[in-house]
């Protein structure tokens, strides 16, 4: 007979295998405390090889998948805050452009910058100026909000049907470098972004 038909590890052998052991010692255990135990007859258990595979592969998968999960789970607070960062980064400051339906006034930013001057936070006072002047851009139907138009495009966009006025560039051009720069907002940048602005109100 070729040897290729003897398959002395298969899943149903090593079966018989354990359950033979444990039938040996089960009768030892039996026999040192003169207990009788059953005739048990038990089945032989001769799977054919490709039940064997398919449990072998069904158990990788199953293996596969948990360990996915757990890696999934661990790297789960990495990924969101990582597509938060992306998120910053195409929106207007770190805080997305705010839609028509949820905008406030420019009147209401302008009100805003005061506040946060007076309590000394000038970068965030120089933030609300600019947000005011998008929404006066915005009200204004000159150029409407986009969640994923950059400082940049918002200074091409201007410059496209008349020359880009100075206060414009200053405002945005200020907001770039404090929001992805490392320019840090003094009082006397307030005031040059206050004075930018009130020069736009008189056009």
């Amino acid at each position: 007979m070729p040897s290729a038909a003897y398959n002395s590890s298969s899943l149903g052998w090593q079966v018989r295998q354990g359950i033979q052991r444990f039938r040996e010692w089960a009768e030892y255990q039996a026999s040192q405390s003169d207990v009788d135990l059953p005739d048990w007859n038990w089945p032989n258990w001769n799977l054919p090889p490709e039940v064997g595979q398919i449990l072998f592969w069904s158990g990788v998968a199953a293996v596969s998948i948990w360990l996915g999960w757990l890696l999934f789970r661990a790297l789960e607070p990495t990924v969101k805050q990582w597509l938060a960062q992306e998120q910053k980064w195409v929106t207007l400051g770190g805080a997305q452009a705010v839609s028509v339906d949820e905008a406030h006034s420019d009147q209401y930013w302008w009100q805003q910058a005061q506040a946060c001057a007076r309590q000394g936070q000038y970068g965030e006072a120089c933030k609300a100026l600019y947000r005011a002047t998008l929404q006066q851009l915005h009200d204004s139907q000159r150029l409407l909000h986009k969640s994923s138009r950059t400082d940049g495009e918002y200074l091409e966009k201007l410059g496209q049907d008349r020359p880009l006025s100075r206060p414009y560039q200053l405002l945005i051009g200020t907001h770039e470098r404090l929001v992805f720069g490392s320019a840090i907002a003094s009082a006397e940048t307030f005031q040059r972004c206050r004075q930018a602005y009130e020069e736009l109100q008189k056009k």
